[in-house]
């Protein structure tokens, strides 16, 4: 009874471990070499998701109701925001032409953005949607692909900062680790994964 108990229990890890992460919307792949993908943005046109950037672990959000207090975040470290303002300089450096920067309510991804990329503008649909329940979760994954969807960057490139659970609910893509930045272009009915930029992948990083 033991041992079938057991491998009922592997057995269901296994198909657990398995099974595809359900996301909101159409995604498909072009990965670019790291060159490849800064050169893409030089260019425009593409909608970029920063993760925040690092942050201080002994801390805790104790108080997701109530956002505009920061004490009650955990917030960007002192390392978070030396790495967050040299991506910035990074990407201004390389002339990579922004449009408009969304972010969290979150004190972590506020000031990521204004680090990073100075003037920006708070989204509440980009909430950290692990606090939440399912179905929320699932709804503010939604929201993103459709903010995505509908971003209209031309010759520059859209920016949205979040956090890691948005990005994977809303088109099935982690972003690793904390300050990554991540590249999609948007064709016609879907959106396409191009890659990641790491934090030390930049130039002069």
């Amino acid at each position: 009874m033991k041992n079938a108990f057991l491998l009922s229990l592997r057995l269901f890890i296994l198909v657990f471990l398995w099974m595809p992460i359900t996301h909101a919307g159409t995604v498909s792949s072009e990965i670019l070499p790291t060159a490849d993908l800064i050169k893409a943005l030089q260019m425009g046109g593409h909608i970029i998701y920063m993760r925040h950037g690092p942050t201080n672990h002994a801390q805790n959000d104790l108080d997701r109701d109530h956002l505009k207090d920061c004490s009650y975040q955990r917030n960007l470290s002192t390392q978070g925001r030396e790495e967050v303002s040299r991506i910035g300089r990074a990407i201004s450096a390389l002339e990579i032409p922004l449009g408009k920067v969304l972010s969290s309510p979150y004190c972590r991804c506020k000031d990521t953005a204004n680090l990073a990329f100075g003037n920006f503008q708070i989204s509440p649909d980009l909430a950290f949607s692990i606090s939440k329940d399912k179905e929320e979760s699932k709804q503010l994954g939604e929201r993103l692909y459709a903010m995505m969807m509908a971003s209209n960057a031309g010759m520059s490139n859209d920016v949205f900062v979040g956090h890691t659970s948005n990005l994977r609910d809303g088109l099935g893509v982690w972003p690793k680790p904390e300050g990554v930045i991540v590249v999609f272009q948007k064709n016609d009915n879907s959106l396409i994964y191009k890659g990641m930029i790491k934090p030390d992948e930049w130039p002069g990083i």
